[in-house]
């Protein structure tokens, strides 16, 4: 079972001792800037998406860097997916994905998703 633990401004879902994410929140000049850090399983995949849905009762925009983000699972991809759905309906909303580590890169690209997403590159 995960479970939750802030340290600091880092949010870091755990499973026993070990961390699997972290995600770490900074408000700067009314925009949301996440920086996640780990493996985005299928475990944690509602954890990611809850924090990214959590993110936009704050604020309109929200920057996602996901450089340090090793792999990312195809429920957490799904997830991203719906946040972007949601937000398509809200034309004040904005995700952009700042930036993704080459094995990232290389799962949205098999998967379509450089063309639906986002991203700053």
């Amino acid at each position: 079972m995960n479970t939750r633990r802030m340290n600091g401004d880092t949010l870091e879902v755990l499973n026993g001792k070990n961390v699997i994410i972290s995600l770490t929140e900074k408000l700067v000049n009314k925009e949301m800037h996440i920086s996640v850090s780990g493996e985005i399983k299928n475990e944690v995949a509602h954890e990611f998406e809850d924090e990214l849905m959590a993110s936009f009762s704050v604020c309109n925009v929200v920057k996602l860097d996901l450089s340090k983000v090793t792999y990312i699972a195809s429920i957490a991809m799904r997830a991203l997916l719906s946040v972007q759905q949601i937000i398509d309906e809200n034309k004040d909303a904005v995700l952009l994905i700042t930036s993704m580590s080459p094995e990232v890169k290389e799962m949205f690209d098999s998967a379509g998703f450089l063309d639906i997403l986002n991203i700053e590159e």
